[in-house]
């Protein structure tokens, strides 16, 4: 294998800074963190314009809005001049005869003069705070960088796919999506964190009273979001499963507890708006607060304790059936000892049953407790009962997933080994390596170590454990896939070269053991086996 070399000339300085920030060639920079960050910033900043348009939050936290605006155009004005001072390494603007100049004067480097400029003319001059306010929205303009390159590689990585293929890589993750799809992920995060802030703070009376326009309107702006989401989500789907018809891709998503969750975002607004004037409907702003689960889509953790869920789940039936069980006999036993004593509190089983669950979980809120010898005693034992029985579920899922995150790092390795051997590992391949690798989240530590077994070429190959695990990549990329396909094929050939053929042949005949595609592979693989 080709080893990548190492005698390049030195870097400078200004190069060394504009590869770690803005170099989006570099999968070892800070470039993808910055735009994340500073696109969220954009975000915040339109969101404490719009708190700061109420007149009673304007004056009572001055101070805070202040604060945050110098926070604001410090990191703002900081990129400015380091995009001024890198300039010349910038592929866009170092041909120019003067590549500071090009930059001040080029689009995006208007834009990210009026995103501070404001700020220091009202340093200036006297002008008035609500003009600087409103000039302030021109920071919005600075999403414009971001969108531009997103989009640009956007559209080279999709050049000759279809529309839905389109969509689909902008919704979903997938080699296609490349920026553009982290964009619009972290747009929809914002989205979803701030339509549950409106959510909770609505139900505050006296910030409902201030702010109800404001409530209003972003519950209209949440709806438009998730329902053109939801709509584009059901039109991408069938690139999810091609093999599938369009009609059942899509209502297989539509049915899923993910389609559902989507579904459930924008419902309540919809009953609403249709019966608001016929049915007391308020109870459905509460019902909005499930657009937090929609959260889970951007986190592998959701996917890890699901995971973990259904392995553990025999046992984990085992424990709650033995949580119940005690529940049951213990309530039954204060209902027969406190009734008498307390007919009010131990009036029937179940409201003994919130008595047994609550000292069973050592909670105790001390609104029914019993008053007799017999019932105090059976309070002692089940909440000493209780302290290592509410442990079991709790021990079982952290195990759980102490041993899934552990498989899946093995699994994500092992599935890298096998796309570094696929192909020659030279100097592009191992960026492209290492920014695979980084998506995984792998530190540099864990990095190296597989980039030396991949050139030591020494260590076997694997077959990644875990559910669908290795479908998952081989579908992603066609190199793993190929290196897949090979091994198997090998293996075969193994199986092939120290077993009895002509028996497995014959069994491989009889009817229901073996399809017609798998008699021919055995058939092939028989023909091409070493006859000594």
């Amino acid at each position: 294998m080709m080893q990548p070399t190492s005698n390049s000339a030195p870097v400078g300085f200004r190069r060394s800074v504009y590869n770690f920030l803005l170099n989006d060639q570099q999968s070892e920079g800070a470039r993808s963190s910055l735009d994340r960050f500073l696109f969220l910033l954009i975000l915040l900043n339109l969101f404490a314009l719009l708190l700061e348009s109420a007149p009673v939050l304007a004056a009572e936290y001055a101070q805070a809005f202040y604060w945050f605006d110098v926070f604001s155009v410090s990191v703002f004005s900081v990129e400015y001049l380091l995009r001024v001072y890198l300039a010349p390494e910038d592929p866009e603007y170092g041909a120019a005869k003067s590549p500071r100049w090009a930059y001040i004067s080029s689009g995006v480097g208007i834009v990210d003069l009026l995103a501070i400029l404001p700020f220091f003319i009202g340093l200036l001059l006297p002008i008035d705070s609500r003009v600087l306010r409103i000039l302030r929205v021109l920071r919005i303009l600075k999403i414009s960088r971001i969108l531009k390159e997103a989009i640009t590689e956007f559209i080279a990585l999709n050049r000759g796919r279809t529309t839905r293929q389109k969509v689909h890589a902008m919704l979903f993750p997938s080699e296609y999506g490349g920026k553009l799809n982290v964009v619009i992920e972290v747009f929809l995060i914002f989205w979803i964190v701030v339509s549950v802030l409106s959510i909770v703070l609505e139900s505050v009376e006296s910030i409902r009273v201030l702010f109800a326009p404001h409530f209003a309107f972003l519950d209209v702006a949440s709806f438009v979001v998730f329902a053109i989401e939801y709509s584009l989500r059901i039109y991408a789907s069938p690139e999810e499963d091609p093999s599938r018809k369009p009609l059942l891709a899509r209502y297989r998503f539509f049915s899923s507890f993910s389609g559902l969750l989507d579904l459930f975002a924008i419902l309540p607004f919809i009953l609403e708006a249709a019966l608001g004037g016929t049915v007391d409907l308020r109870f459905l702003r509460i019902v909005r607060m499930v657009r937090l689960l929609k959260l889970g889509r951007y986190s592998s953790a959701s996917d890890t304790m699901f995971a973990v869920i259904r392995k553990e789940l025999p046992v984990l039936m085992a424990a709650m059936f033995m949580i119940a069980l005690l529940v049951f006999m213990m309530a039954a036993f204060g209902f027969l000892l406190e009734r008498d004593a307390q007919p009010d509190k131990f009036e029937n089983i179940p409201q003994s049953i919130y008595w047994a669950v609550i000292t069973l979980a050592s909670v105790g809120y001390g609104d029914i407790s019993p008053v007799t010898p017999g019932g105090r005693f059976i309070t002692v034992v089940l909440a000493l009962i209780g302290i290592g029985i509410f442990a079991i579920p709790a021990a079982i899922l952290a195990s759980g997933f102490t041993d899934q995150l552990r498989s899946n790092r093995e699994r994500i390795k092992q599935e890298l080994i096998a796309m570094g051997r696929a192909s020659e590992f030279d100097a592009n391949a191992r960026e492209e390596f290492i920014k695979a690798a980084r998506q995984h989240h792998l530190s540099n530590h864990e990095i190296n170590e597989i980039i030396a077994l991949i050139e030591q070429g020494e260590d076997p190959i694997e077959t990644p454990s875990g559910e669908f695990g290795s479908l998952t990549l081989a579908a992603q990329n066609p190199e793993y896939a190929v290196a897949q396909f090979r091994m198997l094929v090998a293996r075969m050939s193994e199986l092939s070269s120290v077993t009895d053929t002509q028996k497995i042949g014959q069994a491989l005949q009889q009817p229901g053991k073996a399809t017609e595609l798998e008699r021919s592979i055995w058939e092939q693989l028989d023909r091409t086996r070493p006859k000594f």
